[in-house]
């Protein structure tokens, strides 16, 4: 079993598989967006990946990806049944704008501070 404490990858990968703002996003473009945000992270930081094993290595990240979607999702049909199962829908960016509770609650927090 991994050790995913501190696992950015695997980090990175609930992030992706809690956050459905594609609802009906398949396995395969669930793997490319994991492994595709992964990688650009990693250059990012400055790691430097030669182009002649760049496909190797989202190969194997893929394959790592894989492995892991089918331990979490395991005993269901597919992503879309997993995260219905779990009630994950697409999180909003901002708050209603006409939600007066919501509006007195900030703000008294804003005061508090």
């Amino acid at each position: 079993m991994r050790n995913t404490s501190g696992d950015p990858l695997y980090y990175l990968f609930e992030q992706h598989l809690f956050n459905a703002l594609v609802e009906d996003e398949g396995t395969d473009a669930f793997l490319a967006r994991v492994v595709d945000d992964y990688v650009m992270r990693l250059i990012a930081t400055g790691t430097v990946i030669p182009r002649e094993v760049l496909p190797t290595i989202e190969n194997d990240l893929r394959e790592e990806v894989l492995e892991m979607l089918r331990k979490k999702t395991y005993g269901h049909f597919s992503l879309a049944d997993f995260r219905r199962a779990k009630n994950i829908e697409a999180v909003p960016t901002a708050p209603p704008a006409n939600d007066p509770a919501q509006n007195e609650k900030a703000r008294r927090n804003r005061r508090a501070c």
